[in-house]
């Protein structure tokens, strides 16, 4: 007599609250196989603006390839916006990504959050999805450090 085999029973569970483990297991998952793709793992890199207490004010939260760095997200404090915070943060992350061979920078951003930003930092524009979230647009660009190998 054959023995029947039971497969395991899968729900999908919504939760409000996901643990750091659980949440981890999925990006590990999407991440994995992003690098069987690619070929490489992107790195996770960090950069911050703090006062003399260690308090934080500012930062960018980046993923730095071979090839680029992404630009996650970008933020100063209210208080502290157009006095050049946020320029010194880019300008580091560019640096780093320049340090590991990297020869362009990527990022995107909303229409109302910080397009002529990145334009004045030597950004262009190589996409846009317009009315993408609530009738607004959604903007990607990129900076080129070097031009590529011909």
């Amino acid at each position: 007599m054959e023995e029947k085999r039971t497969l395991p029973l899968y729900k999908v569970v919504v939760d409000y609250a996901p643990s750091d483990a659980d949440t981890a297991v999925v990006r590990e998952g999407i991440v994995a196989f992003n690098e069987s793709i690619l070929g490489e793992r992107d790195k996770a890199l960090s950069i911050f603006l703090k006062d003399e207490l260690g308090k934080v004010f500012g930062g960018i939260e980046a993923f730095l390839g071979s090839e680029s760095i992404y630009i996650d997200t970008l933020w100063v404090e209210a208080s502290l916006q157009k006095q050049g915070y946020g320029t010194q943060l880019l300008a580091a992350a560019e640096n780093e990504a320049k340090k590991n061979g990297c020869i362009f920078s990527l990022v995107d951003t909303w229409d109302f959050q910080a397009e002529a930003f990145y334009k004045k930092n030597g950004y262009n524009e190589i996409g846009k999805l317009d009315d993408y979230w609530h009738g607004h647009s959604k903007i990607f660009l990129r900076k080129r450090f070097q031009q590529p190998c011909a």
